[in-house]
C-alpha cells in the first residue's frame, strides 16, 4: 500500500465574486493527482458568476450538492443543474462557456477537472448532463450515491468512479478500490478515521496503490470517493487551458 498525503484545501477568489475552495494546485498542494488536473469545491450567490471564458484539453466534471447552477456555452448548451445532478464536459480543442447560480441563487459543488489523452487534446467539444446521481444504498446508517462509473450514462474519455457517501455518527465502511486507479477521498462534512489517518471537513487523502479503504466516521459525514485512471502524461495548466 502506498499513501500520498493529507492535504488541505485553500479558499479564494475565482470569477466574479465567486469563492472556492481549492484543492489542488495551490499553495498548499502545487501539483495535480493524475489523471486529476484540478479540484475545487465552489459557493457562489447571486450576483457571483463565472463569465464566460474559455478552456481546452481536460474534462470538466461538476457535481452540485446544494442549490442550482446554470451552464450556458457556445455550442448552444444553456441548461439549469439542480442539488443532485452532474454536467459535464469535453473541452477538446475549444469550448467557451459561463456558469452562475439558477433559480435558487445559491450554488455549492464540486467541480474537477481530468486531464485528456493526448490524441483527444484537439477533439470536438462535447456536454453532457444528468439530473440526479444514483442511490445504491440508503438506510439508517449509510446513504451512498453513484456520481460516476459503470452503469452511468455519461461517456469519459477517461475512466473515472465517483461515489458521494453519508455516513451516521460511529459507523464504519470499506471499499474496495479499482487496482488501475488512483484517487483521493474529499470530506465535505465532519471528520471521520481512514486507514488510521485523521480527515476533517475540506480536506482531502490522497491515495495510489491501495486495495481498499476502511473508513470510520466519528460524527455524522459526507464525503466524496473519487478514482481515475492515470494517464500517465504530462499535465501543464496554462490559465483555463490544459496541454
Amino acid at each position: 500500500m502506498k499513501n500520498i498525503q493529507i492535504i488541505e484545501s485553500k479558499e479564494m477568489g475565482e470569477g466574479q465574486g465567486a469563492t472556492v475552495k481549492r484543492l489542488f494546485p495551490s499553495r498548499n498542494y502545487p501539483k495535480h493527482h493524475d489523471p486529476f488536473v484540478l479540484m475545487d469545491e465552489f459557493f457562489v450567490e447571486s450576483p457571483a458568476s463565472f463569465p464566460k471564458h474559455e478552456h481546452r484539453g481536460f474534462e470538466a466534471i461538476t457535481y452540485m450538492l446544494e442549490g442550482s447552477f446554470v451552464h450556458e456555452d457556445n455550442l448552444g448548451n444553456k441548461s439549469e443543474l439542480s442539488t443532485g445532478g452532474l454536467q459535464t464536459f469535453n473541452a477538446g480543442k475549444s469550448i467557451i462557456h459561463s456558469e452562475k447560480p439558477g433559480k435558487t441563487g445559491y450554488s455549492h459543488g464540486i467541480q474537477l477537472w481530468v486531464n485528456l489523452p493526448k490524441n483527444m487534446k484537439n477533439s470536438d467539444p462535447t456536454y453532457q448532463q444528468l439530473k440526479e446521481n444514483k442511490i445504491i444504498k440508503d438506510d439508517e446508517e449509510i446513504n451512498i450515491r453513484k456520481v460516476l462509473g459503470k452503469n452511468i450514462s455519461i461517456d469519459l474519455n477517461t475512466e473515472v468512479e465517483y461515489l458521494d457517501i453519508e455516513l451516521n455518527k460511529d459507523y464504519k465502511y470499506e471499499q474496495k478500490i479499482n487496482k488501475n486507479h488512483q484517487g483521493l477521498i474529499y470530506m465535505v462534512q465532519g471528520s471521520i478515521k481512514i486507514n488510521n489517518n485523521n480527515l476533517n471537513e475540506s480536506n482531502a487523502f490522497l491515495f495510489e496503490e491501495i486495495e481498499k479503504v476502511i473508513i470510520e466516521s466519528k460524527e455524522k459525514s459526507r464525503f466524496l470517493l473519487i478514482t481515475g485512471k492515470p494517464l500517465n502524461q504530462e499535465i501543464n495548466i496554462k490559465g483555463s487551458f490544459v496541454e
